[in-house]
């Protein structure tokens, strides 16, 4: 009986390409599907707490995990699809009561599986997927958000429209009234004007009898 490898979080953390605290819930959250020092720190002597330490069967646990939150499952629904999963590959009578499979020999890891490849992979491209479609709502959000502020910037323009509009109309109707004014103005200058030339012009006198006579009348009295 070989010797079982166990795997520190660090190890695990980046094959499964997630952070060391994502790996720490995780193992919190299903430790009933993991190992006990995988799904609890273990206590060494004087009170000291070690590192969580996993197997090969929790890193395919793990896998299997992450595919599933890769499709959008809660932690309860992967939980109850981890227990279904459990039902199926151990049947009641080999389950013991604390809920733990009854191994009675040794079979081939999944690991050595020549499935445990193609299985990485899909469940590296679920998770691509699932953060792809997490981008591409961001962006349908971001692009709702513009095209909002633009129709808000398009009503605020013919708004501004509508008032220039107005302005314009305000000021053609006051440049008509200038205009009428100042019409009505030289008129009444020039109206004016020409009264007072008139008063200025010299008006020619009637002569006289006696002037119109001229010396010879006067000299002989007539």
């Amino acid at each position: 009986m070989t010797d079982t490898y166990f795997r520190l979080p660090n190890e695990v953390a980046t094959q499964l390409q997630i952070s060391p605290s994502t790996l720490r819930r995780w193992s919190n959250e299903f430790s009933d599907f993991l190992s006990t020092s995988a799904g609890r720190s273990q206590e060494e002597d004087e009170g000291k707490t070690s590192h969580r330490r996993y197997t090969d069967k929790d890193l395919e646990t793990l896998m299997n995990i992450k595919g599933l939150l890769a499709e959008g499952l809660t932690y309860i629904q992967v939980g109850k699809r981890l227990q279904a999963m459990r039902l199926r590959e151990f049947p009641s009578d080999v389950v013991t009561e604390d809920g733990e499979p009854q191994v009675t020999a040794l079979g081939p890891s999944w690991q050595d599986s020549p499935y445990f490849p193609a299985v990485t992979v899909l469940s590296d491209t679920l998770h691509t997927v699932a953060d792809g479609q997490q981008l591409l709502l961001g962006s349908q959000q971001a692009n709702r958000e513009l095209l909002t502020v633009v129709l808000q910037d398009n009503f605020n323009l013919k708004d501004e429209n509508t008032k220039l509009r107005d302005r314009m109309l305000d000021l053609e109707r006051d440049l008509v009234e200038l205009r009428r004014f100042q019409d009505n103005r030289r008129d009444g200058l020039e109206a004016r004007l020409r009264r007072l030339e008139e008063q200025l012009r010299p008006r020619n006198p009637q002569p006289k009898q006696d002037e119109r006579r001229g010396c010879l009348g006067q000299f002989f009295g007539l």
